[in-house]
């Protein structure tokens, strides 16, 4: 348990306590490597890299053609030791930055780094702090470069990272699918004032325009008004108020719409039009939402006017100013909406607020060249999207108190988008998102949670030499069923909710505590007896006329899917025999018409290419 005490340098002291357990935020420090600081006003993003050795599982031998043999098998898995990349980024209050580097520095290890990449407005603040206590030398990098260089690293290795903010829509999350070219598009950074840049490339980028009437006006014009000097609760504040009891609206002047201008009755007319002649008190609620609609507003239409004159569709918003506050979102959004006419829709970004120290970084790590690799977010180290609000889910909050957490682990190979689809851009490989149906998610998530058991189980029976193996296994479990938990309570925290991505995150739980494939048995099994068969298979398909040889294949790649991945009823069956195999499943599909069966009509645009 660490205390956090008074900051130097005009901190404010925090009569909390809080615990930093490595293994749950700063995770692998013994191995860390590679250090950048993003220092804001209120809140401090710090990076490192790491290496993390871990088992996978691994194809030893393949023989597809199927050969007899009695001894040898056809399929083989190995399992390995590998050792991986990942980058970390944590983000807490700078009223913690003192305790977290003493932190970083009795636990790191690795004494070859020299130096730690530095960016931000209190990159300069605290110089003096950061080579005290890390003995590490601060290297400043520009804030803006720093920003559109994690702005593209985030847009081109997260999928799902943009997203729509609709209120009162379920979800009120609505995740776009980024396009194979990221750019150009338009950056909105809505700091102490507001910065516009155009990015066109990697490297190349310019700010062509912005405004002084940005956050920090909020904020300060916001503490004269309420008396209120704390931003997150001047924004919780403006969630409670009715900015028309402060703003005067066009029906106020015209006793209702202006329809030859096309005016609505309900627009505003004047930003606290009304405080000039009523003779009442106002509510700080409601000076505080007219503040935050008339900021948003015109940074609103700052934004459509530059998208307009670049001839730019895709505009970011970032900027402490954001924060994933709803209020802020639905403000910003109503505005773009407003004065486009829907042409232009505004997108936040989930990991916005991490953006600098991910530029940072990589400006540190270009020795290695990060961007010639691929990046995928490892869900089991990673907090999710609830955790950026404190007015959405409060509670959840409370998992790793004001810490926040995003790792990113390198992939064997670099993603490359399928050059035979039609349209990469409008490719979505996942059937049914989760977010937008409650009962299949309910059902999914049960899925998952009633299989557990049987999770674990396979993992302990896969390692039965190592004598942690249960310790581990009732580890993951834990981890799992947390994840499950908070998804049940946000199913956006990680981006569109699909089967896959619940898949994913189980595995990424596995890998954390050691276990690469608690069902490498089954599928080696599995496998092996399939290779043996193949070549009968192929003749005994070929023999169909052409129409049953289609519904075959179907079937079989149905019934695949359903073995591969996991189907609760497969599951069940698994347990109590453990000799059901790809034949078993392929005979326990259900008859047509299946839930979603579009077969006859795709039966019948392959009968048009055939002919």
């Amino acid at each position: 348990m660490a205390a956090c005490s008074r900051i130097g340098g005009g901190g404010h002291s925090m009569d909390k306590s809080i615990t930093l357990p490595p293994d749950e935020i700063f995770r692998n420090l013994e191995n860390a490597k590679r250090f950048a600081i993003d220092i804001g006003g209120s809140l401090t993003k710090l990076a490192y890299y790491s290496t993390v050795q871990h088992k996978v599982a691994k194809v030893r031998s393949f023989d597809h053609t199927g050969k007899e043999t009695e001894d040898e098998p056809l399929y083989e898995i190995s399992v390995q030791e590998e050792i991986t990349a990942r980058l970390h980024f944590i983000k807490f209050e700078n009223a913690y930055i003192e305790t977290c580097l003493d932190f970083v520095k009795d636990h790191l290890v690795n004494t070859e780094t020299k130096v730690i990449k530095a960016t931000g407005g209190g990159a300069h603040k605290f110089k003096d702090l950061l080579e005290k206590k890390l003995k590490l030398k601060v290297d400043k990098e520009d804030e803006m470069s720093c920003l559109i260089k994690g702005c593209n690293f985030v847009l081109k290795n997260i999928p799902h990272e943009a997203f729509v903010y609709v209120k009162h829509a379920e979800p009120e999350f609505r995740f776009q699918t980024t396009h194979p070219d990221i750019f150009p598009y338009l950056l909105i950074n809505i700091g102490s004032g507001v910065s516009i840049v155009k990015v066109e490339s990697e490297d190349k980028f310019e700010r062509i325009g912005g405004s002084s009437i940005g956050g920090g006006t909020f904020w300060g014009l916001g503490a004269l008004l309420t008396k209120t000097k704390r931003f997150d609760e001047l924004l919780q504040l403006a969630s409670r108020g009715q900015h028309t009891s402060v703003d005067m609206l066009v029906k106020d002047i015209y006793g209702g719409a202006y329809g030859s201008l096309g005016l609505t009755g309900d627009l505003i007319a004047s930003s606290f039009g009304k405080s000039a002649t009523a003779d009442k008190e106002f509510s700080k609620e409601d000076m505080a939402k007219s503040l935050l609609h008339m900021i948003s507003n015109d940074i609103g239409q700052l934004a459509c006017l530059y998208a307009k004159l670049h001839n730019l569709s895709r505009v970011y918003f970032g900027g402490f100013f954001i924060r994933g506050h709803p209020v802020t979102m639905h403000t910003i959004t109503y505005s773009i909406n407003f004065f486009t006419k829907g042409e232009v829709q505004a997108l936040f970004l989930r990991h916005e607020g991490y953006l600098g120290a991910i530029g940072a970084f990589l400006k540190g790590a270009e020795e290695d060249n990060p961007n010639q690799y691929s990046w995928g977010e490892n869900y089991a180290g990673s907090s999710g999207l609830m955790s950026v609000s404190p007015d959405m889910f409060p509670m959840q909050r409370t998992r790793s108190g004001t810490f926040d957490m995003l790792e990113m682990d390198r992939l064997e190979r670099q993603l490359v988008n399928l050059p035979l689809l039609l349209d990469s851009s409008s490719y979505i490989p996942d059937t049914m998102d989760l977010t937008e149906d409650a009962m299949a998610r309910e059902y999914w998530l049960s899925c998952f949670e009633e299989a557990l058991d049987g999770v674990v189980k396979r993992a302990v029976a896969s390692q039965p030499d190592l004598q942690d193996a249960r310790e581990r296994a009732e580890k993951f479990r834990l981890k799992y069923r947390h994840k499950l938990q908070t998804l049940r309570h946000q199913p956006c925290a990680y981006g569109s909710l699909t089967v896959r991505s619940l898949l994913d995150t189980r595995e990424h739980c596995l890998n954390e505590f050691n276990f690469p494939d608690p069902y490498s048995q089954i599928k080696q099994r599995e496998n092996d007896l399939a290779l043996r068969y193949f070549q009968k298979v192929v003749r005994s398909v070929e023999m169909l006329n052409w129409e049953d040889r289609q519904f075959a294949l179907v079937k079989g790649l149905l019934a695949g899917n359903m073995f591969d991945w996991g189907a609760k009823a497969v599951s069940d069956v698994l347990e109590t025999d453990p000799a059901f195999g790809f034949d078993e499943a392929k005979r326990q599909l259900q008859e047509r018409p299946w839930l979603v069966d579009s077969y006859s009509k795709w039966i019948e645009r392959l009968k048009i290419i055939v002919e």
